[in-house]
């Protein structure tokens, strides 16, 4: 089965690595990558543990584990990715449906690195024009 994140990788080679705990993601870009991936495979535990520490407080993980049983996941389409230091961010789109109808998810997140592993610190949507 391919990934989800669109590396056009089988799963378990690519962001399956990560999910299991048998690597961590070596980038930002990689990181959001497997965290859509989780989205699309509901794997609530990954997210979690992939958040920031300092700003878990404000994930809702009742609300996102609704939305991933109800999403069907198309593809992800990474924008930018820009690392320094230990600071990351990575601009997406990610596109899915829910109740048949499309959406895209246009955010630009944001990272922090932190003894060698990456972790999400917050996202900002940016509004789609249509």
């Amino acid at each position: 089965m391919k990934c989800p994140c669109g590396s056009e990788k089988e799963y378990l080679e690519c962001c399956g690595v990560y999910h299991s705990g048998k690597e961590v993601a070596p980038t930002a870009e990689a990181l959001m990558r497997s965290r859509y991936s989780a989205f699309a495979k509901n794997q609530m535990a990954y997210l979690r543990d992939t958040t920031d520490p300092q700003t878990l407080d404000l994930i809702d993980d009742e609300a996102n584990q609704e939305w991933a049983e109800r999403a069907q996941f198309l593809k992800l389409e990474i924008l930018k990715a820009e690392e320094k230091g230990t600071k990351g961010t990575v601009e997406f789109k990610a596109f899915y449906t829910v109740d048949d109808e499309e959406y895209i998810h246009h955010e630009v997140s944001t990272f922090r690195k932190q003894a060698g592993q990456w972790f999400f610190k917050s996202g900002k949507i940016k509004a789609e024009k249509k």
